[in-house]
């Protein structure tokens, strides 16, 4: 799914665990026209019509990606992961290096490795230890989803957080790309410690934490995340030229 002009610097987004419905928004449309992006929506394994990939890693996205933007024409591109989307778009920066311009990580998900982030998802996050006494609560939560979205599938749902709590098939550390850490304070399904651990483990990483935002703030924050994924001087270009027409 793509929406803004073809010609259009090309930022990818990264779908959390519940997929990518209703991803359409008049903020979207604003965001796409001031900065005159491209913006991609990529449906993972088992969502939205895509087949699914069993015995996938986290890391194989990246090749997928990689051949996806390949045929789309695009030779470099900014990627933005939300949530359970965000190590999908940090194994992009880790194998696609030379093509990713920037990157964002947006409330995301540490490696299961990060000891202190995955106790507090256990007690936080019902979906992802998949065992006694959670079997329930994770079937529970992904019917709700599946109802409340029509388009996501229970079973992708499950199994997105089981192969993001297995080895991601990279480590964060490697990564060397400039990376944008988002989160939300008040964030009850993924704690900030996640955030924290990226940030100590990622070179070339800036932590910003929104104080009144909860796990869904992307949309709000939309603009500000954006900025930091499109190049300066087409970032500049485009803003002169809206404030241009707005005169």
């Amino acid at each position: 799914m793509s929406a803004g002009p073809a010609t259009g610097f090309p930022v990818v987004y990264c779908h959390g665990a519940i997929g990518s419905p209703r991803w359409r928004t008049p903020g979207l449309d604003d965001v796409i026209a001031r900065f005159g992006i491209r913006y991609l929506v990529v449906n993972r394994p088992g969502f939205g019509g895509s087949d699914p990939a069993p015995g996938r890693r986290v890391v194989d996205f990246a090749s997928d990606m990689g051949e996806l933007m390949t045929a789309l024409g695009h030779c470099r591109f900014s990627i933005v992961g939300v949530s359970a989307g965000g190590p999908y778009a940090l194994a992009c920066g880790w194998a696609l290096q030379e093509r990713i311009v920037a990157l964002a990580a947006v409330s995301p998900l540490s490696p299961a490795s990060d000891r202190r982030a995955r106790q507090d998802l256990r007690y936080r996050l019902p979906l992802v230890p998949f065992g006694p006494p959670h079997g329930h609560a994770v079937a529970h939560a992904c019917l709700r989803a599946a109802r409340m979205h029509r388009q996501t599938p229970a079973r992708a749902m499950v199994e997105d957080y089981r192969v993001c709590r297995r080895h991601w098939g990279f480590e964060p550390e490697d990564v060397r790309v400039p990376v944008t850490l988002w989160h939300g304070s008040g964030d009850r399904l993924v704690p900030l410690s996640h955030t924290l651990q990226l940030a100590a483990t990622i070179p070339n990483s800036t932590a910003l934490v929104d104080h009144e935002g909860g796990h869904f703030f992307y949309s709000r924050r939309l603009g500000d995340i954006v900025h930091t994924l499109v190049p300066a001087q087409r970032r500049g270009a485009f803003e002169t030229g809206a404030l241009a027409r707005a005169a």
